[in-house]
């Protein structure tokens, strides 16, 4: 494996510390373009914050060794369909996601913009990936990162957060080859297989978040919490992960119970959270807000927020 200094970061590519990958890798694009916003920022204007209890069924989704049956998927994210373009509506910012099912022509593109010394965002599956240490069944495409370096030849660089540890989590650089780098953007690993997905940004029109951008944001991120189409999201979700929870001594066995109660500290606590079910970074994007706007009943918003983030921290 190549050395982390062979490949240099192109110009103002910091590993920066973060949170969160999604809003990590969007934290470091923003930095490149010269308009730095926080995480919290990215995450609240986004209407990031949310709730899901989902029940994702036969376990060897996970990979086809797996020898755990149901999978239980406790998530404070939210609007995952939509939160790039409404990122980017709330910023100026063009965003847009790209995916293709061809290995050769995601490399092609990627290798183009890397000759521009053009850092990319990209999803892929963390099981294929060598800077994580993971079991051999474990996948999930759903994870995104950077890639912010080129040897010209056969290796570029990647910038990630280290997923251990909790809160605020480490960034660095990690050389990776052109060859696993593809077989980790192409992995069909359920769930979220990858599919070749990066993003595309044009920073053209971009402003600073606007008391109206906040305030949509958040009306968004209520109206969805407070009015779920299905029961097992958002007030509602959590309602009935209360009751869902109970029952679950009964309805596993003991390794699949043992399998899923860790899975949720992960998801709730360290799984790039930043804690709290994503409670303590949504709660930072209400008090940033409350100077942007002026409006203190934000901060008393963030500080309630914050509250419920010690709770999930407590069950997780």
């Amino acid at each position: 494996m190549k050395n982390t200094k062979e490949i240099k970061p192109f110009n103002n590519c910091p590993c920066l510390d973060g949170y969160h990958c999604q809003t990590n890798s969007l934290a470091k694009i923003f930095h490149f373009y010269n308009h730095p916003l926080s995480e919290d920022m990215l995450l609240g204007l986004g209407a990031g914050m949310g709730f899901i209890y989902w029940r994702m069924g036969d376990g060897r989704q996970l990979g086809p060794k797996s020898e755990f049956g149901d999978i239980i998927f406790i998530g404070g994210r939210g609007n995952n369909k939509d939160f790039f373009q409404d990122l980017g509506k709330r910023t100026g910012v063009k965003i847009a996601v790209k995916s293709t099912t061809s290995e050769k022509k995601a490399k092609s593109v990627l290798v183009e913009k890397l000759l521009n010394e053009e850092p990319v965002m990209v999803y892929g599956d963390m099981g294929f990936l060598p800077w994580f240490d993971l079991p051999k069944e474990y996948h999930f495409g759903g994870h995104t990162f950077i890639v912010c370096g080129y040897d010209g030849k056969d290796y570029v660089l990647a910038s990630d957060i280290d997923q251990k540890a909790s809160g605020l989590k480490k960034g660095f650089y990690y050389p990776i080859s052109l060859e696993q780098l593809g077989k980790a953007r192409s992995s069909t690993y359920k769930p979220f297989p990858p599919k070749n997905t990066y993003l595309e940004f044009n920073f053209k029109n971009y402003h600073d978040p606007k008391t109206e951008d906040i305030y949509s944001a958040i009306k968004q991120t209520i109206d969805t919490q407070l009015n779920p189409p299905i029961k097992n999201i958002g007030v509602k979700g959590i309602r009935h992960t209360a009751k869902e929870l109970l029952k679950w001594p009964t309805i596993f066995k003991a390794k699949e119970l043992r399998m899923n109660l860790f899975s949720m500290y992960i998801f709730i606590e360290i799984g790039g959270t930043g804690g709290g079910c994503f409670r303590y970074m949504y709660s930072r994007f209400l008090e940033e807000s409350a100077k942007i706007t002026m409006n203190k009943k934000l901060s008393e918003a963030s500080e309630k927020i914050y509250e419920s983030g010690k709770l999930f921290s407590k069950i997780g």
